[in-house]
């Protein structure tokens, strides 16, 4: 391809941008509240996935703890 040909197949990009019109503000929202519906929805489903596993290593982080509690106190009393 030459410089021309490319010229040529630009050109009717070029057109197209000249037939743009404007956006309604109704069309707009629409779009940002699905959106934001969309996000809200993913964000509540990772948080629903992830919390039990949260409060499960916790859980086992507590008995750990009171494990290592105990055990260092029967070491003092002997």
């Amino acid at each position: 391809m030459n410089g021309n040909e490319e010229d040529a197949s630009d050109r009717p990009i070029g057109e197209l941008a000249n037939l743009e019109s404007p956006v309604s503000p109704g069309f707009l929202q629409y779009f940002r509240r699905k959106i934001y519906r969309r996000t809200a929805t993913a964000q509540l489903t990772n948080f629903s996935v992830r919390l039990p596993g949260a409060i499960l290593v916790e859980f086992l982080n507590i008995i750990v703890h009171l494990f290592q509690v105990v055990d260092g106190k029967k070491g003092r009393s002997r």
